[in-house]
């Protein structure tokens, strides 16, 4: 793979389970300087709220943010070779067209690891970029992206240690899963070992939700954690689990990072997401796909021995062939 040596380049992504910290390591690790800012203005709950709701009540606040990155990066006197915005929430079309006209000779790539169908505001943006990516197949026939799905990171390769767990599921709780997993876990005529952690950032988000959330009514609080677990954290679980249960939201088709995730530890998978049929990894003796309403998961899925992916294919859903993906790197 050519590397990005000397390359410029400012990466906007949230702050996100770190993952912002994992692509600004591997394009460093290409040879590329890379200078990291989060899209949002203010990661405090409040603001995160009102940005996801209406980012137009946060306008000055958003304009003076992009306003004050761009005059600082200015002052380095950079060439700046590339921009990458992941999954933007709170760029609007005024500051992305001072970064565009600023920044003339950058190319500027979007990826988009959510769908428009919950980043409506983001259609707007399209014109400005050169690259445009989705996770989501039904984006790009609707408005023209490239198809490009999620990876994993390297933490979650391989490793090898002997199953304590038959099914593991680790998630956010939100939409349908919590009650999902509890009727998987209840509907089995067979005995199964499960480890399931549900995870809520705060405490006031699970009251929030109690009240403003009807599929989350029956989510008891000494079932949900509040503590963030670390991809090493992750990795371990899945290294010692047998399989991994994947949730998607209802609204989304793109799949999810658990799904690669699984992929690279090479551990069987079990999801709701009926459009993985569709993906060259696809392996029915790997991978088990439920119906959402009546989920049913056979014994025998887990009584055949997992068909190991090859290195080319693992390779095509790490982050560094997501990164070659987006910087066509050959």
């Amino acid at each position: 793979m050519n590397d990005l040596s000397g390359k410029n380049i400012i990466l906007f992504c949230p702050r996100f389970f770190d993952y912002e910290k994992e692509i600004k390591s591997v394009l460093e690790n290409l040879g590329a300087n890379v200078i990291w800012f989060d899209d949002r203005p203010s990661n405090d709950f409040f603001s995160k709220a009102i940005i996801r709701v209406n980012k137009n009540f946060l306008s000055r606040k958003i304009d003076a943010y992009y306003e004050g990155i761009i005059d600082e990066i200015s002052r380095t006197k950079l060439q700046i070779d590339y921009i990458l915005f992941v999954n933007p929430e709170s760029i609007n079309v005024k500051s992305i067209d001072l970064i565009k006209k600023t920044f003339s000779k950058a190319r500027l790539i979007l990826y988009m690891w959510d769908s428009f169908r919950n980043r409506k505001k983001n259609i707007e943006l399209l014109p400005f970029f050169d690259s445009k990516f989705t996770f989501d197949p039904k984006d790009v026939k609707d408005y023209g992206l490239e198809f490009r799905p999620l990876f994993f990171i390297d933490k979650y390769r391989a490793v090898e240690k002997k199953a304590k767990y038959d099914l593991l599921f680790i998630g956010t709780a939100h939409s349908d899963r919590y009650e999902f997993v509890k009727r998987i876990l209840s509907d089995l005529n067979y005995k199964l070992i499960a480890k399931t952690y549900f995870f809520l950032s705060s405490k006031l988000l699970f009251f929030v939700k109690k009240l403003t959330d009807k599929d989350f009514s029956r989510v008891k609080y000494k079932d949900v954690s509040f503590k963030s677990l670390t991809h090493l954290d992750n990795a371990d679980l899945m290294s010692q689990s047998m399989s991994i249960l994947d949730i998607n939201h209802p609204q989304q088709i793109g799949l999810t990072m658990r799904t690669f995730e699984t992929l690279g530890a090479q551990r069987k998978l079990i999801t709701t997401n009926q459009d993985i049929k569709n993906y060259d990894f696809y392996n029915e003796t790997n991978i088990l796909v439920v119906d959402r309403k009546k989920p049913v998961i056979g014994e025998d899925f887990f009584l055949k021995p997992f068909e190991p992916y090859s290195s080319e294919m693992l390779f095509k859903y790490s982050i560094q062939g997501w990164i070659s993906s987006l910087f066509n790197l050959k």
